[in-house]
């Protein structure tokens, strides 16, 4: 039997391609891969997608049943649609992944929660109330921050486009951590984050412990050093 997962682009519908709109923009990219249309599901008050996929592993065949949707009110109360669309697909919250703007990171930084606060963030605080649980999974995505966090300037921020390098580094960086292949099936199959190699032995490295120095004994007179 399939196992249901729910994606969710939170974000302003009516304001496309803004920093505070990027987990929508996340789930057109992967969308648009998977060669899916948006339709708009009326009961939800969101566009959906949807589509089976199989993801074969060392031990087994994992069948999903995977659902994205967008929805269509406003940031602040899109838990409304969140809930509905779980309600009537009997969706555990832990099938759950909110994909959401972040500016504790910075532009292209992924991260990956279940459960805890909001941290600000009204879309995800709507959902919570609505569902009535945290248990779902958050995927963060840094956008970074302006330097003046006076609450003005931070609103400015987030509601405007992306510039195209950011755009760029959104392609070069958050999409493909998504993508059908490794990227989606690490998601589906293990709720987590797929980490390209390189990007693991970086880690590993700065997780080593420095060599030690061993100490050497030096002569009680200058060394004779002749030049040929």
């Amino acid at each position: 039997m399939a196992v249901k997962l729910l994606l969710v682009g939170l974000g302003n519908y009516t304001h496309p391609n803004t920093r505070h709109n990027v987990g929508m923009m996340v789930l057109d990219n992967l969308a648009k891969q998977l060669n899916l249309t948006w339709t708009q599901h009326r009961p939800w008050k969101s566009h959906m997608a949807q589509i089976p996929l199989s993801f074969v592993t060392k031990s087994n065949v994992v069948d999903v049943d995977l659902i994205l949707i967008k929805p269509r009110l406003l940031m602040n109360v899109s838990g409304t649609c969140v809930a509905k669309a779980v309600k009537e697909l009997s969706i555990p919250a832990s099938n759950i992944y909110v994909f959401h703007d972040d500016l504790q990171r910075s532009l292209g930084k992924l991260s990956i929660k279940t459960g805890g606060s909001a941290n600000g963030h009204n879309g995800v605080k709507s959902v919570m109330e609505k569902l009535g649980t945290d248990a779902f999974k958050r995927v963060r995505i840094g956008i970074g921050r302006p330097e003046d966090r006076s609450p003005d300037v931070v609103a400015d921020f987030v509601l405007n486009k992306f510039l195209p390098a950011e755009i760029a580094t959104l392609e070069e960086t958050v999409y493909p951590l998504i993508a059908p292949g490794q990227g989606l099936q690490t998601l589906c199959v293990r709720g987590e984050l797929w980490r390209p190699v390189k990007e693991k032995q970086q880690k590993q490295q700065k997780q080593q412990p420095s060599p030690k120095l061993e100490s050497v004994d030096l002569p009680s007179t200058p060394l004779d050093i002749k030049v040929q």
